[in-house]
């Protein structure tokens, strides 16, 4: 179903057309908004007559206006950062009423108004709301480097982690983000409070969600987003599946008038210093100096005018960034002779010592000969050119009813880079007719992604009686398409014209949403009042794999190639395209299904005390019906000082990806090649050789305390406390040899290990987070300084297995414990990536600025420290007390190198802005202004280039090649920036 090409003309027209109407202005209401300190405007002011739905936004001078009919309203103005007024308005038969409103900066942090987490009417500020919730303004959004939603976030949200990954498939392209230390797929994402869809890739790779499914959230321009609310609490009771961790609301702009557009540019200017060992014991620091991953991005954003009463807003954003590059040299004893990543086996009555050092020889004098360079591997950001248009409006039909509409169509393009294929990989080389190689230099691959991301929400909101009815739906696609490039199958016949462009295949996964809602207050004598909502929701999933076309998978599976000298034989070709073998048509799915809803959601206050109450039930055509529920409380301890709280229960649906996904894929396993087969729930594999059950739903338990406090003008703190139990989580395996299988010759060809999902742990999240937040007035200028802080602890408390996982003949006590089935399943490397792969802890310190026509902002943020395990248990002990895994080396104490813990790192920001004139703005700032990375990943001195002593097994740098982690922060060094903002 690809609708995004005639959606992308629509989507074009629509926005050509629009920048040819010609403002309408309205009669009724017109005035100004400012600053109660500074004077200033305050553009981009939500201005609401209470009551109806008719309303607008300030432009760039702080001026609105809005046609209403004769009689009496009331204003409400507000703006992020500010307190909200309400402003008393006489508008009479053909004349205009001017009313100008003066905002002062909010005691409350960020003391917007919260939609998100309660569907009472009642207006309240995050420090006031029953659970916690994070506001990030439009200021913020824009303030620092960031120029796509998620790394915004990460630098902003203290509970919030998402970094880009490097060799890691489709993942380089859509970054797996994490709400309070949990995956992907735990935090919902809404657009404008509706349910938006997720992407069609699953992440299979070793990287932070392994085995989730995300939304991807960079489709949305910044430019388009008035603020994002993040829920920092279980909500599955109150809107559905994915809410386990949170809700994270992306509120579009409405109501905007005239025109506003950015454009940025920027580039890393970095140095990075790291050692490597060398041949004589010791190691040898070398320097790079590093100006890459260019950035060019411009967005905009037009308000019109729709008939008398209607508004309509278009936001764009066109992004270019280039890749970057933080990789070593290839430390690989040899490039073209022998094997790759270690030696062959040494003849018989050859001295090995001897052997492999002239075997190195030899080696050496073909990459001089060759000009050969082992910077070989491109490890960074992979470069992506992205192009978006989103609209959101909505067009009232009286004062109490409005028609409302948003959507959006984006095109992603990038390439991320593979492993490089070495000449001595011989059953990785496509060869000529002549025996030779095709690439005799060896090649590295890159996958090529074109994503295709449509969504569009068409709904209806209107009074009943006393009852206010609203009535949406949502839909929405994500289409992810593989090409590979520079590669070669070397299973494919020889031929002096080998191919080496190869269409992989697509996913694709579709989302409609259809919602009624229902609400009411009631409001007694004594000022007591309770809300009530309730509603019904049916949703329609699609999940489709595509196939690649033949070559891109397939070849003959008995073709053998001679191995790289001075070795003698032949080795069976790799099937299916390097890098990643396309989808076959055993792959191919087509699968959906059908969920339904109900919900009830009560909120009562009286005096100090609000109480909440909700419930859902949730039946799915695949798996069945869950029931959930929440409680909420606050009270009002004094006029300064609330304690709050929540207990509910959750639960997140499988993943149509998760039950059905299945493909090739290769995957690196201490820097050597392996492929490997992801067999779907339904395998007869899985199902009765595996013994794994059908998936179900994870279930949670989410307990919180918390307490809000204010003080003074503009002092505020929160500190919420939470737990989150979640039973039968879905992982993505770990990998099952054939041997253990009990495949024969002909059953899978090319195919070395198995992988699967199952609800195969129980884990425990704990946490603390901190927000504080000061406003005062400094000198002449405004200062506003503010701390947010996440503590977090995940722990894996259980691993639920089958029968012949845990069968005792299986995991023999006189055996290696790494080669047990029950590791098999969760190796100590996945427990990790769920427990220590993601800071425990992160720290948010900023402080902004404001005088005269200045604007200065400073922030740091800590990330802390994080840990990698590797999957062989280098601790794991015989009886005699002697290591197992003896390849590892160690410390005095007996601890592995190879288990490293990164220390916490500091990455510093600092922007400028000059507001020239009204109308215009120029910024220049920083991102990582001290240019620090984190720890260097541990290269075992005994790889030193060289040696020969070699095992590429006994680090986990790749070959010496990978330098840096991405979980703190990336590791791209210093980014320098520049834009220039216009409003009219």
């Amino acid at each position: 179903m690809e609708i995004h090409y005639k959606l992308n003309r629509l989507m074009l027209s629509v926005a050509l057309w629009g920048l040819t109407l010609t403002a309408v202005l309205a009669q009724g209401v017109r005035g100004r908004v400012t600053d109660a300190t500074s004077k200033g405007a305050i553009p981009g002011a939500t201005i609401i007559a209470v009551g109806t739905n008719l309303g607008s936004t300030a432009d760039a001078n702080g001026d609105y206006s809005i046609k209403l009919n004769p009689g009496n309203y009331t204003l409400r103005v507000s703006f992020v950062g500010y307190e909200s007024v309400s402003v008393p308005v006489t508008v009479a038969a053909g004349t205009d009423v001017t009313a100008n409103a003066e905002l002062k900066e909010s005691a409350a942090s960020l003391g917007e108004v919260v939609v998100i987490g309660s569907r009472a009417q009642t207006a309240r500020t995050n420090v006031q709301t029953a659970a916690p919730v994070d506001v990030i303004s439009t200021k913020e959004l824009k303030g620092f480097s960031q120029v796509d939603i998620s790394q915004v976030l990460n630098y902003v949200a203290p509970s919030f982690n998402s970094n880009r990954q490097t060799v890691t498939d489709g993942t380089d392209h859509i970054d797996p983000a994490s709400l309070r230390g949990l995956g992907p797929d735990q935090v919902l994402v809404l657009v404008n409070g509706k349910r938006r869809h997720t992407t069609a890739l699953v992440n299979i790779n070793g990287s932070v969600g392994r085995g989730a499914v995300g939304t991807d959230m960079n489709v949305i321009p910044v430019a388009a987003v008035e603020r994002i609310e993040v829920l920092r609490d279980g909500a599955a009771a109150q809107y559905g599946t994915d809410a386990i961790a949170g809700v994270i609301n992306v509120v579009l702009k409405k109501n905007y008038t005239g025109f506003s557009a950015s454009l940025t540019g920027g580039q890393n200017m970095t140095t990075i210093k790291y050692m490597i060992p060398n041949s004589n014991g010791g190691q040898d620091q070398k320097t790079q100096k590093i100006n890459d991953g260019s950035l060019i991005q411009f967005d905009f954003t037009k308000g019109f005018r729709l008939g008398k009463e209607g508004r309509l807003s278009v936001s764009g954003q066109y992004n270019n960034h280039d890749r970057t590059n933080r990789s070593a040299d290839d430390n690989s004893p040899t490039i073209y002779m022998g094997t790759a990543g270690g030696f062959p086996t040494t003849p018989t009555g050859e001295d090995e010592t001897t052997y492999r050092r002239n075997l190195i020889t030899q080696d050496q004098a073909m990459i001089q000969q060759r000009g050969y360079d082992r910077h070989n591997m491109i490890l960074g950001n992979s470069n992506a050119q992205n192009l978006g248009l989103f609209i959101n409006g909505g067009i009232p039909t009286n004062a109490k009813s409005e028609f409302y509409f948003s959507g959006g169509v984006t095109y992603r393009t990038g390439t991320g880079y593979g492993n490089f294929r070495t000449p001595n990989s011989r059953n990785q080389q496509p060869v000529r007719t002549d025996g030779s190689l095709y690439y005799p230099d060896g090649f590295l691959p890159g996958i090529q992604s074109k994503i295709n991301d449509v969504s569009a929400i068409l709904g209806y909101k209107t009074m009943l009686g006393q009852w206010n009815l609203d009535v949406s739906n949502v839909i929405g696609q994500n289409i992810f398409k593989f090409s590979v490039a520079n590669s070669g199958n070397a299973s494919l016949p020889a031929s002096d014209n080998q191919q080496t462009l190869f269409d992989a295949g697509r996913l694709s996964f579709l989302q409609n949403t259809f919602n009624l809602d229902f609400s009411r207050r009631f409001v007694n004598a004594s000022n007591a009042s309770l809300n009530v909502a309730y509603g019904g929701e049916v949703r329609f999933e699609n999940f489709m794999i595509k196939a690649g076309e033949p070559n891109s998978y397939s070849g003959d599976p008995n073709r053998r190639l001679a191995l790289a000298p001075p070795q003698s034989g032949t080795v069976v070709a790799a099937p299916g395209a390097q890098v990643f073998p396309g989808y076959q048509p055993s792959d191919e799915i087509n699968k959906s299904r059908v969920s339904e809803a109900v919900y009830v959601d009560l909120e009562g206050e009286k005096g100090i005390l609000l109480v909440g109450a909700a419930g859902r039930f949730e039946n799915y055509s695949d798996f069945g019906s869950t029931i959930n529920g929440k409680l909420t409380a606050r009270v009002q301890v004094t006029p300064a000082i609330a304690l709050r709280g929540s207990v509910s229960t959750g639960f997140r649906a499988p993943s149509l990806h998760q039950r059905y996904f299945q493909n090739t894929s290769t995957q690196f396993v201490n820097g050597l090649p392996s492929n490997t087969l992801t067999l779907n729930n339904d395998s007869p594999i899985v199902r009765n050789v595996i013994g794994v059950n059908a998936l179900k739903p994870e279930t949670s338990v989410n307990l919180a305390a918390g307490i809000t406090a204010r003080a003074g003008r503009g002092f505020t703190l929160t500190i919420d406390a939470y737990q989150i139990d979640i039973t039968d989580r879905i992982v993505y395996s770990g990998s099952f040899t054939r041997a253990q299988l009990g495949f024969g010759t002909n059953d899978y060809p090319g195919v070395n290990l198995v992988r699967f999902f199952a609800n195969a742990i129980n884990t425990r999240t704990q946490g603390l987070d901190i927000v504080a937040s000061e406003r005062f007035k400094a000198g002449t200028g405004q200062l506003t300084l503010t701390a947010a802080v996440n503590f977090n602890k995940n722990t894996v408390k259980a691993i639920n297995s089958t029968p012949l996982i845990d069968d005792p003949k299986n995991n023999p006590a006189d055996a290696n414990p790494s080669n047990w089935y029950r590791t098999s399943l969760f190796d100590r490397n996945q427990i990790s990536i769920i427990e220590d792969y993601l800071p425990r802890s992160k720290w948010n310190l900023s402080a902004m600025y404001t005088i005269g026509k200045f604007d200065i902002s400073l922030r740091t943020v800590r990330f802390g420290e994080v840990k990698f395990k590797t999957p062989t248990d280098p601790d794991a002990k015989k009886a005699d007390g002697t290591y197992w895994n003896t390849q590892f080396n160690r410390d005095e104490t007996g601890h592995a190198f190879i288990d490293q813990t990164f220390k916490a790192v500091w990455i510093t920001d600092l922007s400028v802005t000059y507001r020239a004139t009204k109308a215009t703005g120029v910024t220049l700032g920083a991102n990582n202004i001290f240019d620090i990375y984190p720890d260097q990943i541990y290269i075992d001195p005994r790889n030193a280039l060289g040696s020969t002593n070699y095992s590429s097994a006994r680090d986990n740098s790749n070959r010496g090649r990978f330098l840096y982690q991405p979980n703190q922060g990336g590791f791209n060094g210093r980014y320098v920036f520049g834009r220039v903002s216009v409003n009219f």
